[in-house]
């Protein structure tokens, strides 16, 4: 964020706080409550997955030559694994002899080779294919089985992007990154350059598996209507009560949840203001990052649909560098409150999925102050008819 818009963030904050106000839209809007629980939809958001670039982990993660890790995203089974070369590749976890499963640990190091575990064919890190048992039987077999089916990928901002659909034409010739580029947009992408992230390490990652749909999973991050009766026992004391700032920026989103200690601003000179000190800025890179931007530290949550009604989240804590003993005592009990805010959330969420089929409401309704939900499904609502 470019300084001056940051002073004029701090400032409309300030003047929101002073007049018991927010970012508000003229009138509140609603959704249809079927855009949880009908399969079509669900269809249409699975094959969205497929078919634009998405996050599956950070750089640091696969620091060697031979590390990799695996993944199942919509019904996609992974893995990326980091090149002699020093890049990375991204295949689906599938054998080309007879479908079985070649790496099935979550994550490793070393690997030297991928072997599958039905009949022992083995593929190079590269994915191409490098010794079969009995080869002699395969004598006329189709190129399309020399070389394990590539996904297209690429590193930015710290970030591993892929697509779960496999290499197209032009994808290795910098179509993949200019897809990624457009998607996001130059406002995003400097920010996100601001960051630094590609110099950042990630710490206390953990997966949570929960019966909800993944929009609710998104939503609880989306608005701060809910911080003081929801976290009351957690970060309800540090932060305004619904003040914020909702912006948007084509699919993608940046909130601002600012805390009770931005008036101490008004006391200071505008040389000294620096947002991220008194407010937490909350990224949703759609359809399902979420970046929670800390003073010290970065909380990532990537949310992949697991089912119509199931969830899968991903959670890491992005650090500017490996933290020391005591580093790393301070920034577990931070997240130790982040995961309970989290758990409070997913309890919330489930309550509402528990009602979706009740018949109790036709519609949910998001206030004027809500905005950010709306922004959210109406982007879904318009990726899905591209």
């Amino acid at each position: 964020m470019q300084r001056h818009a940051e002073i004029d963030l701090i400032k409309k904050i300030l003047a929101y706080e002073e007049n018991k106000s927010t970012d508000m839209q003229s009138e509140c809007s609603s959704i249809n409550v079927d855009c949880y629980t009908r399969k079509d939809q669900f269809a249409k958001e699975e094959q969205l997955f497929k078919e634009m670039p998405i996050i599956v982990g950070h750089s640091s993660q696969l620091p060697e030559a031979g590390d990799y890790f695996t993944r199942e995203i919509c019904k996609v089974p992974l893995i990326v694994l980091r090149q002699k070369d020093g890049s990375l590749k991204a295949f689906i976890n599938v054998c080309k002899h007879r479908g079985g499963r070649l790496a099935r640990e979550a994550s490793g190091k070393g690997l030297r080779s991928l072997v599958c575990q039905y009949h022992a064919w083995t593929y190079e890190t590269n994915g191409n294919l490098r010794g079969i048992p009995h080869r002699d039987g395969f004598s006329n077999m189709p190129e399309g089985c020399k070389s394990l089916t590539e996904l297209p990928l690429t590193e930015r901002f710290g970030f591993i992007w892929l697509r779960l659909s496999p290499i197209k034409v032009g994808d290795k010739d910098g179509g993949f990154e200019t897809e990624l580029d457009k998607l996001l947009g130059d406002s995003i992408i400097q920010d996100l350059e601001g960051y630094q992230l590609d110099s950042h390490v990630v710490f206390d990652p953990k997966d949570f598996h929960r019966p909800i749909n993944w929009k609710l999973a998104v939503d609880t991050f989306m608005e701060n209507y809910h911080v003081k009766k929801t976290h009351k026992e957690t970060i309800d004391f540090m932060f305004l009560d619904t003040v914020g700032s909702y912006k948007k920026f084509g699919l993608q989103q940046r909130n601002l949840y600012p805390k009770k200690t931005i008036t101490s601003l008004r006391e200071k000179d505008e040389s000294e203001w620096h947002v991220r000190e008194h407010g937490n800025f909350l990224y949703l890179l759609f359809p399902n990052t979420l970046l929670l931007i800390e003073p010290d530290h970065i909380n990532v949550s990537i949310v992949y649909p697991d089912g119509i009604g199931h969830t899968q989240l991903i959670n890491f804590t992005l650090l500017a560098k490996a933290p020391n003993e005591k580093g790393i005592a301070y920034f577990c009990k931070n997240n130790e409150i982040l995961y309970r805010a989290l758990e409070e959330d997913f309890s919330m969420a489930s309550d509402v999925q528990q009602g979706l089929y009740s018949g109790a409401c036709q519609e949910f309704l998001h206030g004027r102050f809500e905005q950010g939900l709306r922004y959210f499904h109406d982007n879904i609502e318009e990726a899905l008819k591209t």
